[in-house]
């Protein structure tokens, strides 16, 4: 039986944090950012976390992981009543790059009618 999940929001923080399988890291520019995603886009059990300061546009961070064929799981932390709720998306390398570049620069407004809530079992 699937559930929704609303998980503990997350204090704001002073800075950018950057996360994949290898660690993390508060030097968070452009560079920083593809070298994450080129990781992601070639090891098929690598992710990706983008955690800004504070919430842009209501989401506390965003993550994404590569499925099989190619497709990578976009997956958006929406700030709600008593939490966070993760939302995902089915996208491509290309478009999962700019959402990541969006978010980064702080102008990603996401269309919920795209995404699907994140059900767990």
């Amino acid at each position: 039986m699937a559930r929704d999940v609303v998980f503990e929001d997350m204090e704001e923080q002073a800075y950018y944090t950057l996360e994949n399988q290898g660690g993390s890291t508060r030097e968070v520019d452009e560079a920083a950012l593809e070298d994450y995603l080129e990781q992601m886009f070639d090891d098929p059990n690598q992710f990706i976390i983008l955690t800004p300061p504070a919430a842009q546009s209501g989401v506390r961070y965003i993550q994404a992981r590569r499925q099989s064929g190619g497709q990578i799981e976009a997956e958006i932390a929406l700030q709600a009543e008593g939490g966070l709720r993760l939302y995902y998306k089915m996208v491509s390398p290309r478009e999962c790059r700019r959402l990541f570049f969006d978010y980064l620069d702080n102008v990603f407004r996401p269309d919920l009618a795209e995404y699907q809530l994140v059900e767990f079992r």
